[in-house]
């Protein structure tokens, strides 16, 4: 049975205009790809468009001794059909992508194989779960199977990304290669995406001997050693075919003074772009930010310019309309969800928001509904991809669940907390797997993670009782202290998606990401903590109840 590799490639790059044809090892880069995936004697075409500004890349390829078959510049599947008009329906077609250079004929042979031990439609490399850098994968599918997807595929979107809607609809498998078995490398990233990647990628093949025929196993070790890199990955679970880190950066901390626990302030600006930068390279999918949390989308605007962006998604708040009276006149409350949104587009610098989030609840059902309203039409309109709610009880977590428009909740959560479970929200989240959900206060505000000095006075509570059965349960559980354990007790949910967690300085992250690669708790030690930690008030459980005998300082 035959193969065909198809690399695509353009010129056409945003982030990185160009970089098709920008050195790597002495050679362009999307040269080096194509005689890489190719060194171990496997045929290949280069899939480029008819627009002109490929007209030299093209060429290029052509004077290397490449087949080009060119098409248009946005439909990329149509592209692929074209590149394997001649060929048969059982033909196996291994996809590539120009941008990622370190693919090699070994591993395109290894995934070949494993197409055709697996019985399936399609065959790739998942990121993270096949445990490889990002950047280093292909895909195998068949001709038949390509041809299927042109017929039926409509979306630009489909069009453009080739093989969704193939991973919507046929049967797959995941490849892991073996050499990745045993050392996930998966915290690491090798694609050419924006001037970063490209000078990582060079600094890579910075004296390499043989930049075409050196295995893509070896480069990769190389990758995990080179200064600077990451050296490993948070946690994270796959839901609803999404990956997503366990740890969700919080953001309060970076654009205002916030915490009962913070005694640094607010970082300066270069410290917090560097926090989120760093939380990203550590495998942080999403972060959670607020109209009401200072600068803090501002911080993100500058944070996630380049190939960052692409990265990670952003979840932010309605702005809280704190303000208005129940008599305002609907045409003002629509208006300032247009503004709430528009101000947060352009402090994060995007034309359209990841995720919109109400700050409060009765906002849901407040001047007849036309907060939420509004926020459908703009989600309707492709300003606002998902919507969501952030809520204080049970109760407005339980009726946000029946609304199916809520694809995102965020709740407040903590190992001392039992009223979610108590009030079924568990139960109730496990039967809307479309929706993620998000815990916030693991640490109650930093409560859990200061003195017993700084707890609030709270009728029937004592501070010292509540931390001395935490440090105990640290200790017998083996954990890295009480926010250990109480990070792990809420990762250890099966029905919480995420955990929001801020910091104010490099030290306290770089604290978080140990903890978020930590072990889990096990089932029988979260059965545990819970029959055995005191009852707590609910007026320990609500912030806005505290009544602080020492006002904590920021400073």
């Amino acid at each position: 049975m035959r193969t065909m590799l198809i690399m695509q490639v353009r010129s056409s790059s945003t982030r990185l205009p160009g970089k098709a044809l920008l050195p790597v090892a002495g050679f362009p880069s999307s040269v080096l790809a194509a005689m890489r995936a190719t060194n171990r004697g496997h045929e290949i075409r280069v899939a480029t468009s008819t627009d002109s500004s490929d007209d030299q890349l093209a060429e290029i390829f052509v004077e290397s001794g490449f087949k080009v078959v060119r098409g248009p510049l946005h439909d990329v599947l149509a592209r692929f059909v074209m590149a394997t008009a001649d060929l048969p329906p059982d033909c196996v077609v291994i996809r590539l992508t120009a941008d990622n250079v370190i693919p090699d004929g070994h591993l395109v042979e290894e995934l070949e194989k494993h197409f055709h031990r697996s019985g399936v439609a399609y065959v790739y490399h998942a990121y993270p779960q096949s445990h490889l850098p990002y950047g280093l994968g292909a895909e195998a599918f068949s001709v038949a199977t390509l041809r299927e997807a042109h017929a039926a595929a409509a979306s630009a979107y489909d069009r453009e990304h080739v093989t969704l809607w193939v991973a919507r609809h046929c049967r797959l498998a995941i490849h892991v290669p073996k050499e990745a078995e045993s050392l996930d490398l998966s915290h690491l990233r090798c694609t050419i995406d924006d001037l970063e990647d490209y000078e990582r990628v060079c600094s890579l093949f910075d004296g390499v001997d043989q930049p075409v025929q050196c295995r893509w196993g070896d480069l990769a070790r190389k990758l995990a050693g080179m200064p600077g890199e990451p050296r490993f990955r948070v946690a994270y679970k796959v839901a609803g075919g999404r990956v997503h880190s366990e740890f969700t950066l919080g953001t309060a901390q970076l654009g205002m003074d916030y915490g009962i626990a913070n005694r640094s302030g607010k970082p300066v600006r270069p410290t917090a772009i560097a926090m989120v930068r760093k939380a990203i390279a550590h495998g942080v999918t999403s972060i959670d930010t607020a109209c009401a949390y200072g600068d803090a989308e501002q911080v993100l605007g500058q944070a996630l310019s380049g190939a960052w962006r692409s990265r990670v998604a952003v979840i932010t708040k309605l702005d809280i309309l704190g303000g208005f009276a129940s008599n305002i006149a609907i045409s003002d409350v629509r208006a300032s969800v247009d503004e709430s949104v528009k101000r947060s587009c352009e402090a994060l610098a995007t034309n359209q928001l990841s995720t919109v989030l109400l700050h409060t609840w009765r906002h849901y059902r407040q001047w007849n509904g036309a907060v939420w309203h509004k926020l459908m039409e703009l989600r309707d309109s492709g300003t606002i991809r998902n919507l969501g709610a952030s809520v204080y009880a049970p109760n407005e977590a339980l009726e946000a669940l029946r609304d199916p428009a809520i694809q995102h909740l965020q709740i407040p959560m903590n190992v001392l907390d039992r009223r979610w479970k108590s009030a079924g929200v568990d139960r109730a989240c496990a039967e809307r797997p479309d929706v993620v959900v998000h815990a916030r206060s693991a640490l109650l505000q930093g409560l859990l993670a200061a003195p017993a000095e700084l707890w609030p006075v709270v009728p029937l509570s004592e501070a010292s009782n509540y931390l001395g059965c935490l440090r105990e349960f640290a200790k017998g559980f083996g954990r890295d202290g009480v926010v250990d354990l109480c990070i792990a007790y809420v990762r250890s949910q099966p029905w919480i998606t995420s955990i929001v967690v801020g910091c104010e300085t490099m030290g306290q992250l770089e604290d978080n990401l140990r903890w978020f690669h930590a072990p889990h708790l096990t089932e029988g030690q979260c059965l545990e903590l819970e029959s055995s930690l005191p009852i707590v008030p609910d007026a320990l459980l609500n912030p806005s109840k505290w009544n602080l005998v020492h006002e904590p300082s920021a400073r």
